[in-house]
């Protein structure tokens, strides 16, 4: 295959080396335009390269991982499942803890409440970053790096609402749950009732479930392909809650939308109930709500 030498480079070599790179790169980009492939000829004349030098870049990149042949139809190719590897990866790079850092910000200024992100990490809920300044009544014992307690705080339902039960930690297979507050839901039976409203509202209360005297809320992050990927939330006084809850679920809505809409996630509807509209009480499975 015959490429142009890079005028930067020192060596014939090394120029076509570069300029196979750019191409393969570039093919890529070409191949992401066309979700149901494109054949080799007009990859080729896209490329400004031979329609042999374009037969031998793709059997490169099916070789690979990065192209396949395309489901639509024969002569067509798609990109390969390698992108699935590299796209995970990305995610990981792009949610550390410290690039949420200006959403927690943000979100602690708007709603004036104490922020928090969190993930899942090696299957049970971990708090990964809290901002602003801790109340008197605030989920004092949660700090950053914090675990567990998934079924008693907002960030971990929204978690455990879309994750398969063999997934969830091995301290939600007792027959009853940890109980932190009289308000904690502490039944099985309870709690999977509970998260069917949160996967419809897609968004997580804590009503004094976990600490006394302090409500949580907590809404979704998603990555380009809708997957889960962390949960934002804020805390606040009882009392506070109960004056300014359609204010702060508006800020935490649009904070976890806009943080998803930076990772390429698709607008996900919901089924919430009218705005300032109590959420339902816990529910401990005695039947008393």
């Amino acid at each position: 295959m015959t490429e142009p030498k890079n005028p930067s480079s020192s060596g014939g070599a090394s120029g076509r080396v570069l300029s196979t790179a750019q191409h393969a790169l570039q093919a890529l980009e070409i191949i992401a335009q066309h979700p149901k492939g494109i054949p080799i000829k007009a990859l080729a004349r896209r490329l400004n390269i031979s329609l042999s030098s374009g037969y031998y870049l793709i059997s490169s990149m099916r070789e690979q991982g990065f192209a396949e042949v395309s489901p639509s139809g024969p002569g067509l190719y798609t990109l390969g499942p390698k992108f699935a590897e590299l796209y995970v990866g990305y995610v990981a790079a792009s949610l550390q803890p410290e690039r949420l850092t200006p959403v927690l910000d943000e979100l602690r200024d708007r709603a004036s409440a104490r922020a928090y992100s969190a993930m899942w990490n090696n299957g049970d809920l971990e708090v990964v970053q809290i901002r602003g300044r801790r109340g008197a009544r605030e989920l004092q014992d949660v700090t950053k790096g914090f675990r567990g307690a998934a079924h008693g705080l907002a960030l971990g339902k929204i978690y455990l609402a879309h994750l398969p039960e063999e997934e969830w930690p091995s301290s939600l297979t007792a027959p009853t749950y940890k109980r932190y507050t009289p308000a904690t839901i502490t039944s099985p039976a309870a709690l999977r009732r509970h998260l069917v409203l949160v996967r419809e509202s897609d968004l997580a209360y804590d009503l004094q479930e976990f600490s006394p005297g302090a409500c949580c809320i907590a809404a979704p992050i998603r990555d380009g392909r809708n997957g889960l990927v962390a949960t934002l939330g804020i805390s606040v006084p009882a009392r506070r809650f109960e004056a300014e809850q359609k204010h702060l679920v508006k800020v935490i809505r649009d904070l976890a939308a806009e943080a998803s809409d930076e990772l390429g996630a698709a607008a996900v509807p919901t089924q919430s109930r009218p705005p300032g509209a109590r959420p339902p009480a816990p529910d401990d499975g005695t039947g008393i709500a």
